[in-house]
């Protein structure tokens, strides 16, 4: 399934030239236009611990950009995971190195990306997981595949807070394949697209501290605030 969404992917970029997925321009997915008339925030405005009683293993969340504010970026993101233009990974990985290299916390310790993982069966569906892309292309980090999705989810898009939380109840757990040492100098951040509710990433970090890393933030490209 990857090698045919591969080879899909490269007959269509050589019959079809790509076209940005904003303004329509062709030659690149998403314009250098596009790309500079991105709302970003700073640093101070983009990283914080989400104000909810129900995120209490989630240590804060670093985004570049504001979702409903970017329609570019909507737009690019839905391109990626679901008409599998994996070429917009690099604009992302830039965006998110960017604002790690604003943050003083991770001056002098080494950084290390933790991908939320698809299950099986939506990753055969996809052909990648779009969060682990994106994180080998974030430079001067390491990427360590510590969790596995053990339970094929609803899609958390089209469910309320509430259900959210309780759709994903028991849905990560440490991949045992993944021999990790954890090291308190390192920072440790979980990746992933699009934070919302930050459901997600809560109960990620709730595994990976049941699992003795102490402090767990999250990195994503966009927050969607509800």
């Amino acid at each position: 399934m990857r090698f045919i969404n591969a080879l899909k992917a490269f007959i269509l970029n050589t019959l079809f030239p790509p076209v940005c997925v904003s303004c329509k321009k062709e030659g690149d997915f998403l314009c250098m236009d596009c790309l500079n008339s991105l709302d970003k925030k700073k640093i101070s405005q983009s990283y914080k611990k989400i104000d909810d009683p129900d995120l209490h293993h989630l240590d804060g969340v670093i985004y570049a950009l504001d979702y409903a504010k970017n329609p570019q970026i909507q737009a690019a993101i839905k391109q990626l995971k679901y008409k599998f233009t994996q070429d917009l990974a690099k604009h992302f990985a830039d965006m998110m190195a960017l604002k790690l290299s604003e943050l003083n916390m991770v001056k002098g310790h080494k950084i290390i990306l933790i991908p939320v993982p698809l299950h099986k069966k939506r990753l055969n569906e996809r052909g990648f997981n779009q969060a682990e892309v994106i994180a080998k292309l974030i430079d001067n980090a390491e990427v360590i595949p510590m969790l596995e999705r053990v339970r094929n989810t609803k899609q958390q898009a089209r469910l309320s807070k509430k259900e959210r939380h309780e759709n994903l109840t028991g849905a990560f757990r440490l991949n045992k394949k993944c021999i990790h040492k954890y090291n308190s100098e390192n920072i440790y951040f979980l990746v992933d697209d699009v934070c919302t509710t930050g459901s997600t990433l809560e109960k990620c970090a709730e595994v990976l501290k049941k699992n003795g890393i102490e402090k767990v933030y999250g990195l994503v490209i966009a927050r969607a605030f509800k």
